[in-house]
């Protein structure tokens, strides 16, 4: 076969998850439709080479969300200026939830396309399927740093201060993992906000996690989040630590079991 230049075919980014990465090179889940003869092939994943991430050959890790330009060369298809999106972990009771997303989960998508983030919503059960005694959901916010701010932004609780609305108070409680802890610069923090760390851990499965709670004018907010982004999402990209132990919500927002085989994520059918 002859030299095959590589011919674009997205205009805009494509967000996937790392399935598989082995060094040098893995395969991406996109988490859209691609209509091309060539999905067929491979189980419907996207070739990515070293050589095309940003920045080049930076460490990926399987359950890690990316997005990618989608080309063709001739071989098959890849995935080009691939970048890690960041991910912060956000707590809501379920009246929170509901009234943010709707009853039903059905203003999720509306948020995820207007604030150009993804969304996993998460709830634990027990092991007879029953409802657990945590109070909240999780909500892991994937994009880009800005994205996953203003995301957050909106799901804040918020007060206003002395009617001014301008001077709102937002508050949020973050779930930051144990083993992460000690990449947060509580010092460089609290210069933007007040913020208190839980004494106990939160949850235990799949892995010990801790509440942080950070509360601050908007425009200081904003600043906490991004140093967050950058303390916490330092070195490797993260993945999804979520995927077991827990359920993802096949139904967003209603209050039952649901199984292992549920949708991969709160509103998308999986890939055949």
């Amino acid at each position: 076969m002859g030299d095959f230049r590589r011919s674009r075919l997205s205009s805009a980014p494509i967000v996937g998850r790392v399935v598989e990465w082995k060094k040098t090179h893995g395969w991406i889940e996109p988490e859209c439709a691609i209509d091309h003869p060539e999905m067929a092939k491979h189980q419907g994943h996207i070739f990515v080479h070293g050589e095309d991430l940003v920045p080049k050959w930076r460490n990926l890790v399987a359950g890690a969300m990316v997005e990618f330009f989608l080309y063709y060369d001739g071989h098959g298809l890849g995935a080009e200026e691939c970048t890690a999106r960041k991910v912060l972990r956000v707590t809501l009771s379920w009246k929170q939830a509901q009234e943010m997303f709707g009853e039903t989960g059905e203003k999720l998508a509306i948020f995820e396309e207007k604030a150009q983030v993804t969304i996993r919503a998460y709830q634990w059960c027990q092991p007879d399927g029953s409802s657990s005694d945590l109070p909240f959901l999780l909500f892991e916010i994937w994009g880009r740093p800005q994205a996953v701010v203003d995301a957050i932004g909106a799901l804040a609780t918020r007060r206003e201060e002395d009617g001014n609305a301008a001077e709102d108070t937002l508050c949020v409680n973050l779930l930051l993992p144990e083993s992460r802890m000690w990449k947060v610069d509580l010092m460089q923090l609290q210069h933007y906000c007040s913020l208190e760390v839980s004494s106990s851990i939160t949850i235990t499965d799949p892995m010990p996690c801790r509440t942080l709670t950070i509360q601050a004018p908007l425009p200081n907010f904003r600043s906490s989040l991004h140093a967050l982004i950058m303390q916490a999402n330092q070195g490797s990209a993260q993945r999804s630590a979520f995927t077991s132990g827990i359920f993802l919500l096949q139904q967003p927002l209603h209050r039952r079991h649901h199984t292992r085989s549920a949708k991969k994520d709160v509103h998308r059918s999986p890939r055949n």
